[in-house]
Order: C-alpha cells, then sequence, then structure tokens
C-alpha cells in the first residue's frame, strides 16, 4: 500500500500546493501553524474538496486526476477520516455511529452492527455501544470517531488533530491507545498536528506544511536536528538564524555575526542552530575572550519545569535556558540591558 499525491487548489486566500508520499504501515505526522492548509490537504485527500491541480493515487489506485477530469467520490474511496470535534451523528447511538460507514458500503444491518461492537470493545467501549454521543465524554467520543474510522478497513486513515480537544489526561492515555492501534495498521495514515509530543511519538516521518507550501520533511530526529524554518526551530525549541557562512564565521542579514568552530559547513548559504541551554546570560559584558558575545534586552521569561526560557532582544535574537537561581540571581525578571554568550563549538551549521 501507498500513497503519491501532488495537490494543487486555491480555498480563498489559500494557495495550496503540495507533493505527498507515504508507504503502506507508515505514520506521518503533518505539522504546521494555524492557516497553514493542513485540514484542507486531508480534505483534498479525502475527496471533500476537489483538485485544481494535480492527482491522487493510493495503492496504484487513481482516485484523482484533475487534467483529465477523473474523480471518485469521497464514499467510493478507502479512506478513513477523525476530525478534531468528533463529528459523530448525534441522533445515532455508538453502535450505529460505528456501522454507518459499512451500511453506507452495503454490508448488512447486522453483519455492520457485529463489526461494529467489535471496534468498540477494542476501544473498551462495549458497555457504550447503545448510548448517543451528548452521553459519551471526551475521550470516548473520540475513540467512537476512531472506531467509525477504522472499521472499515481503510487503505489511508486520516487523523486531523484527533487529541486536540481532549484534556490533558485524557490526551495523555488516547495517545498511547492510539499509538498501540496504528502500531498494527497496515495502511498508510496521515496525523495532523500542533503538539511535536505527538508527532515525535506517533510518526515515523514528518512533514511540515507552512503558507500552503512543504518546507520541510524527514525522520523526526532530523527534522529536529536541521530545522529549516522559524516555525519548526520554534517548535522543537531552537534558534534558528540563516546567513552567509565564509571561513567559519555566518554573517546575518543585518550584519551580525556568529563564529563557528567548523570551518567547512559545505555551502556559503547555511542555517545556524543554537541550543537555548547554550546561550549564558550575564549584566556586563563577560570577560576573557568567548568568540560570541552580544549585547540585547531581556524581553520576556516562561517557566518550563525546572527550567527557565528568557527572550532576548537585540541583533542577535535569542531564547536562553537557564535555571530559576540565574534567573533571581541576575534579576532577569526585572528585564533591561543583558549581555548573552555562546561557544562556538555550541553554534551548528548545515547548508540551507
Amino acid at each position: 500500500m501507498s500513497l503519491r499525491a501532488e495537490i494543487g487548489l486555491r480555498m480563498g486566500e489559500l494557495g495550496l500546493e503540495a507533493r505527498l508520499s507515504a508507504e503502506s504501515g507508515e505514520v506521518v505526522g503533518l505539522l504546521g501553524p494555524n492557516a497553514a492548509g493542513k485540514t484542507t490537504l486531508l480534505r483534498a485527500l479525502a475527496g471533500l474538496t476537489p483538485l485544481d491541480r494535480g492527482r491522487v493515487v493510493l495503492d496504484g489506485e487513481l482516485l484523482e486526476d484533475a487534467a483529465a477530469g477523473t474523480r471518485v467520490p469521497p464514499d467510493r474511496r478507502r479512506i478513513g477520516i477523525v476530525f478534531q470535534d468528533y463529528r459523530l451523528f448525534p441522533h445515532l447511538s455508538a453502535l450505529d455511529n460505528v456501522a454507518f460507514g459499512l451500511r453506507a458500503r452495503g454490508m448488512s444491518r447486522r453483519e455492520s452492527r457485529d463489526r461494529a461492537v467489535e471496534w468498540l470493545t477494542r476501544f473498551g467501549l462495549a458497555d457504550q455501544a447503545h448510548v448517543r454521543p451528548r452521553a459519551l465524554s471526551g475521550g470516548q467520543a473520540q475513540r467512537v470517531g476512531l472506531a467509525r474510522a477504522l472499521v472499515i478497513e481503510p487503505r489511508l486513515l486520516l487523523l486531523d488533530e484527533p487529541l486536540a480537544a481532549l484534556d490533558a489526561g485524557a490526551r495523555v492515555e488516547l495517545r498511547r491507545e492510539l499509538r498501540r492501534h496504528l502500531s498494527t495498521f497496515a495502511g498508510t495514515c496521515l496525523l495532523v498536528t500542533h503538539d511535536p509530543l505527538e508527532a515525535m511519538t506517533l510518526a515515523e516521518q514528518l512533514v511540515v506544511l507552512e503558507d500552503g507550501r512543504l518546507t520541510q520533511s524527514g525522520t523526526p530526529d532530523q527534522v529536529r536536528a536541521h530545522p529549516r524554518s522559524r516555525y519548526v526551530a520554534e517548535l522543537v525549541g531552537l534558534n534558528l538564524f540563516r546567513g552567509t557562512a565564509t571561513d567559519g564565521v555566518v554573517v546575518l542579514a543585518n550584519g551580525s555575526e556568529l563564529v563557528l568552530a567548523d570551518h567547512d559547513v559545505g555551502s556559503p548559504e547555511v542555517f545556524a542552530v543554537i541550543h537555548p541551554r547554550a546561550v549564558a546570560l550575564y549584566r556586563a559584558r563577560p570577560e576573557g575572550s568567548p568568540r560570541n558575545v552580544w549585547p540585547g534586552t531581556a524581553e520576556g521569561l516562561e517557566v518550563l519545569g525546572d527550567r527557565v526560557r528568557v527572550r532576548i532582544e537585540g541583533p542577535v535574537p535569542l531564547v536562553a535556558e537557564v535555571t530559576p537561581a540565574a534567573v533571581a540571581a541576575l534579576r532577569l525578571d526585572d528585564g533591561g540591558p543583558v549581555w548573552a554568550s555562546v561557544k562556538a563549538t555550541e553554534v551548528v551549521a548545515y547548508p540551507a
């Protein structure tokens, strides 16, 4: 089983141009900021939004070809979709919601209900079979939605932020359950999420969509190590810069410089990343001869567990990660001028 898709369409202000490739048994995480086109991409694959350009091929079957005028309707595509807001039929029981897709494909009432019971049991909802959606908790409703998508044995499973509407406790439990079900799913899965933890733990491959364009793809480790946009860098918690490298020095667009320990980065145009924990902060310019020292202003604090992230504005804008003790000693909660220092060995550069 495999997915090959070239998507080209326009909806209002959004112009979507994306090329996707995924293999059977693979979970692909689709990340991106709000209004990037993630849900539109899923709707195009499901056949709910027609293509202006491109084609969709699933397991060798042509589902849509805009140039040829070929388009398989949504109800004839072996695609399951789970929405963030569940979208269960309010007048049907959990059992009949799960059985609905099978009945729509011509299966008998008895057989479709028997299959629905099997899937409700897998999700621990056998005792909720005759309950209507309004009486279900958020976690239970999303499990019904997942069962409804999986009962038809789809070749492609589309998950549109399936855990976003749940509280923290339910999200952790359902993430664990979802991982278990996806590990045995034979088809291809495309998971839309804003949560980097969700993406890193559930997906083997990540695809980043920004402003209707795919800006980066790779394994979670590859994306985390080499972000290629500010959105991705913020997502994985790194400082990202782009500039021109010459003799171990990266010159940014504003003329500021980052000194590297490695003089051979393989390309004059580079990205450079600095981990927030590698940034040391001082109230006065540090003594000695550190390679990278920049003035700035402490503009904001964010507590993350036993660490505090400090946003520094200046010629080289940075986020530093320090201890609460350092915050107190430097009185960083007062804001004001600071100096940031980074060792050359902590600046990692790679071709842009």
